[in-house]
């Protein structure tokens, strides 16, 4: 990944330290600045003698004599005469300079690695070159030394060059997916602070979670996608990975797929099977939805006429439109007159599927006038009415009259169901804000 490369290459910017025979025995007192502080002064090391007499050849190859080669080569004398962290860590500063003009991140990492191991070099030192030798791992793909060491540069405070991010890569690339998935959050959680969602850490975390066959995790990273943009790829890929995470009944299902054709989402022929398919699991109920929704598919290409399955179910559902246009606005009376709320909420359906919204709405507050609403087997349908209550309104650009609908719903999966709806309504009232503000500053 170029973007570790750059930050192991970046080895090269360390400067040289200064020859080990300047600290050896300082006692110099700290220097006086012009406004009569004292300067820090350089701390004071305690080179063995041996060390020196190995060093300065070596240093001298590299600095006087501009020859990192010959340099490298006599390095090993350099290593075997160290005997002390003063030693190791003047040693470590040497190897990653030489290896710098040659490019040679092998030898620079031998370098990081008598850095790490000495006492004597600094916390916040330590922990980058930790964190760069994890990066040299990560680009020779040896993905386990560079979890390891991103890790440990993690847990001393390293927190740039998008670490969380780079870990969670290494662990993925080891099939380490619930371990992949906590650090992409980590590293959302980090892009948060900035006031920034970082979109393609999400998309990542969404994948993982997939990989990992974690569909509701990956819908709620996408939550955060659907939040930061309006974009109807988004909004498939949520209600995709959202249908796949509960075992939703054809009636929930088909208002998963309203929405996804509200937002625009709708990407696959098999997504348009289902959409037929909770429209017709007991007969073809609402024929004015499906043909709509079928001459979208073909119009857009996304499915064709030539289509056994989609032509049998188009023209089955067109022989019925007339039919059922010709005798809609006989049911309504009857609907809201019926003592049992279902009647109206039933009738409400079929007015919702061709979109007279107006209609449905009145319709459904018909119904739940009558609460609960109860079907023919007993079932309590009054979440489900009340949750088309709020489609309708939201359709109708109510926008908060559906949320105080949607806030009401109290079933697990409509619940789960209105936080897509209720996201939807606020990017459609941001689309209405927005231009409204614009107007009123020309």
């Amino acid at each position: 990944m170029k973007l570790v490369s750059k930050f192991a290459l970046a080895l090269s910017l360390v400067a040289v330290s200064a020859a080990p025979a300047a600290y050896a025995q300082s006692n110099e007192k700290p220097k006086k600045e012009k406004n009569g502080k004292e300067a820090a002064a350089a701390p004071k090391r305690n080179y063995s003698k041996p060390f020196i007499a190995a060093y300065m050849p070596v240093s001298d190859l590299l600095n006087k004599a501009k020859n990192a080669e010959a340099a490298k080569a006599e390095f090993p004398k350099v290593v075997a005469a160290i005997g002390n962290d003063d030693d190791r860590y003047e040693a470590g500063i040497l190897a990653i300079n030489i290896g710098a003009p040659l490019k040679d991140l092998a030898f620079q990492e031998q370098g990081i690695d008598l850095l790490i191991a000495s006492a004597t070099t600094p916390a916040d030192l330590k922990k980058e070159y930790t964190f760069r030798k994890g990066a040299i791992a990560y680009d020779g793909k040896r993905f386990a030394d560079a979890e390891k060491h991103m890790i440990d540069a993690y847990n001393l405070g390293h927190r740039a060059n998008n670490i969380e991010f780079l870990i969670s890569n290494a662990m993925s690339q080891q099939n380490k997916d619930a371990g992949a998935v906590a650090w992409i959050g980590k590293a959302i959680e980090s892009s948060k602070t900035t006031g920034v969602v970082n979109k393609t850490y999400l998309v990542r975390a969404a994948i993982l979670s997939a990989k990992a066959k974690n569909y509701e995790g990956a819908a709620n990273f996408y939550k955060d996608l659907i939040v930061a943009e309006n974009n109807p790829d988004y909004w498939h890929d949520a209600l995709a990975f959202f249908d796949r995470s509960r075992d939703f009944n054809p009636e929930e299902t088909l208002d998963i797929m309203r929405l996804m054709r509200a937002t625009d989402g709708i990407r696959f022929q098999q997504e348009y099977a289902a959409y037929l398919d909770s429209l017709s699991y007991i007969g073809v109920r609402y024929p004015a939805e499906a043909v709509s929704v079928l001459d979208e598919g073909f119009t857009k290409g996304l499915i064709s006429r030539n289509n056994v399955t989609f032509s049998e179910r188009y023209n089955e559902a067109k022989a019925r439109l007339a039919e059922d246009t010709r005798t809609l606005a006989g049911t309504v009376a009857p609907a809201k007159a019926s003592p049992k709320g279902m009647l109206a909420s039933l009738t409400g359906d079929s007015f919702f599927s061709h979109k007279d919204y107006k209609t449905a709405k009145e319709l459904y507050e018909s119904a739940l006038s009558k609460a609960p609403v109860v079907d023919k087997d007993g079932g309590d349908q009054t979440d489900r009415t009340r949750f088309r209550l709020a489609m309708s309104k939201t359709m109708l650009g109510d926008y908060a009259g559906a949320k105080a609908d949607f806030g009401m719903i109290t079933g697990a999966n409509r619940k789960a169901m209105a936080e897509y709806w209720l996201m939807f309504i606020n990017h459609k009232a941001n689309a209405v804000v927005t231009p409204v503000a614009a107007a009123q500053t020309t």
